[in-house]
């Protein structure tokens, strides 16, 4: 389900909930962070699960113009996460492409 979603995220929750609070308060208001911070605390959210939480954010959770804020910035978490998946399977192939070695 997370991957319909848009991605794969390891974060645990606490991770989640430092990520909101990184979140500028033009993009998501301090009461917003809170209650996001409280659900995520809460339900015991990890990345996959926020992913899945963010696409239908309660309004009195967070207003629907921030709402729309916070999914963009949920989806550059997941592009970093799917771009340092990439990177680590390109340095695992290339570590043992190395030990082959050229003749």
């Amino acid at each position: 389900a997370a991957a319909a979603a848009g991605g794969v995220c390891d974060k645990s929750p606490a991770e989640v909930g430092a990520w909101i609070k990184t979140l500028p308060t033009s993009h998501v208001p301090e009461p917003a962070q809170e209650g996001l911070c409280q659900v995520v605390e809460a339900q015991g959210l990890d990345g996959n699960a926020f992913t899945e939480y963010v696409l239908t954010v309660p309004p009195e959770v967070c207003a629907p113009k921030h709402a729309m804020k916070l999914k963009a910035a949920w989806k550059n978490v997941l592009a970093e996460a799917e771009a340092r998946k990439i990177c680590q399977q390109n340095l695992a192939h290339n570590s043992k492409a190395q030990k082959g070695g050229v003749q």
